[in-house]
């Protein structure tokens, strides 16, 4: 008992380690951006008024764009709406700024019928998203700094600077690396099958007693069974587990190669974001981004629009020394394969081809789920129970489902990895069962099996067992009746 606590716990451990992984990649994005303006000097509104402003405009990103466009002169909501040409800088329009605050202000909280041009420069200014050029990382972020630079010099040199073969050719290098925490879960799903005989000895024996009392036991005795063949079925997961964080860093990696693989830094990637997708009134290039998630979207677009306007753009600090920093970068990783870009997502409006890739997540994912149950041991369950064919099965076309709905969500470069993957790993498992094959029992192998565990007591030490017992005692009956229809049977060999 005390192994499998121990067990326990360091599995906990490694789950906690894992959700840390999660959370240090999801950051804080969700939390309201706070913005602190210092009220200028000539303006009629306290500072708490104007960064109330400030922090209500940047928390509402078409609020922000169309704040800027009035900083740069235009009047989005009125008068400048249909213009096609927003590149030249105007003066400040104080009254396109008031009225892009009441109109998203809608419940009335803001302060700003005395707004000046002063103040509106100073919002703009406090708004702005402050880009580093060196952040300092924490152990995650430098793990994925470090494993990025890998996969970019992979791309660069194995990938012949191919986004989408080095993350291939990366996820074979990963599923090798991760060969002796497989054979490792190999080895315990043989130790597992090797007690099957002895376990189905068990279940047989109260086979047709579905009541919880009966249940309990046959745990029981099953539990007892693994701690005297020194056996924890808990350890079948801590290979899955260590995978689980390994898993969660080669994600973000893939989705932002910006920040991991060309060893920028977060803010850049969102000045890059943010330039791509302002308005042309705002000063950016009014284009769309199907994902939010990372950077290779915007890293595959790259080539095919102008960034000069960075330098200038009102909604970022020292866009001068970010235009320089991408200009740097010198010959950035392509991402398609002919005519099809797999930085962009798939979707049904646009990107039609890309629907290929959520296609082949489905039908990948279910064969591959299909094939690997062949190959790897499936732990006995109560046959009896019920629904649980069933849920197996519903399990088995679950699992391509959501996977599917996330490769609509992902750039498919990523949706490629996932599948590249799934197939990897389903060889790695093909091999491992050649290589280290599960046991296979006979008839006969089960029949002895019962012999081992159970034996008949023999009639004459009934006979003289009961004699020696007092006549006037009270016979023991369990609650369900476990023991009583045991009178002549068995006796369970510890």
């Amino acid at each position: 008992m005390k192994k499998i606590f121990t067990s326990k716990i360091f599995l906990l451990l490694v789950v906690l380690v894992a959700l840390c992984t999660v959370l240090s990649s999801c950051g804080n994005n969700q939390q309201p951006i706070k913005v602190t303006v210092t009220a200028p000097e000539g303006s009629s509104l306290t500072s708490d008024q104007l960064s109330a402003i400030g922090t209500f405009v940047r928390n509402n990103p078409s609020a922000w764009n169309d704040f800027v466009a009035a900083y740069r002169g235009y009047d989005v909501l009125g008068a400048d709406k249909d213009l096609s040409d927003y590149s030249e800088v105007k003066p400040i329009n104080v009254e396109a700024a008031k009225k892009v605050l009441e109109n998203y202000d809608t419940n009335k909280t803001l302060t700003y019928t005395t707004l000046n041009a002063k103040d509106v420069e100073s919002i703009v200014n406090a708004m702005k998203i402050t880009v580093t050029f060196d952040d300092q990382r924490d152990i995650f972020e430098t793990l994925r700094l470090w494993i990025g630079t890998a996969l970019g010099w992979i791309t660069n040199t194995v990938g012949f600077g191919n986004y989408l073969l080095g993350i291939c050719i990366f996820a074979i290098i990963v599923e090798i690396l991760m060969i002796p925490l497989s054979i490792k879960q190999q080895q315990n799903s043989i130790k597992q099958a090797n007690l099957r005989p002895k376990e189905m000895a068990i279940r047989n024996h109260y086979k047709g007693r579905n009541d919880q009392a009966t249940q309990m036991k046959v745990n029981e005795e099953i539990q007892a069974l693994y701690e005297r063949e020194n056996f924890n079925p808990m350890s079948g997961c801590l290979p899955m587990l260590i995978q689980l964080p390994i898993i969660m860093l080669l994600y973000n990696i893939v989705i932002d190669p910006v920040q991991y693989v060309l060893g920028s830094t977060a803010s850049f990637g969102a000045a890059l974001k943010a330039f791509f997708t302002a308005s042309t009134a705002a000063g950016g290039l009014g284009q769309t981004l199907n994902s939010a998630n990372g950077t290779i979207e915007i890293l595959s677009l790259i080539k095919n629009h102008d960034f000069s306007g960075l330098a200038d753009f009102a909604m970022i600090t020292d866009g001068a020394k970010v235009l320089d920093t991408l200009n740097g970068f010198g010959t950035l990783p392509t991402f398609s394969i002919g005519p099809v870009n797999f930085g962009y997502t798939p979707s049904f409006d646009r990107n039609q081809w890309l629907l290929i890739v959520p296609a082949l997540t489905f039908v990948i994912y279910f064969f591959t789920m299909k094939i690997s149950k062949k190959f790897t041991y499936q732990a006995t369950t109560n046959e009896q129970a019920p629904g649980a064919g069933c849920s197996t099965k519903v399990m088995e076309f679950y699992m391509p489902v959501v996977s599917t709905m996330f490769s609509f969500a992902v750039p498919g470069a990523v949706g490629i990895y996932w599948v590249f993957r799934s197939i990897l790993s389903t060889i790695k498992q093909f091999i491992m069962s050649k290589v280290m094959p599960l046991p296979r029992f006979t008839d006969e192998d089960y029949k002895q099996a019962e012999k081992e565990m159970y034996t008949k007591v023999p009639q004459r030490k009934r006979k003289n067992a009961q004699e020696n017992l007092d006549p006037n005692r009270e016979k023991p009956r369990s609650l369900h009746h476990i023991d009583d229809d045991e009178e002549e049977y068995i006796t369970f060999i510890k």
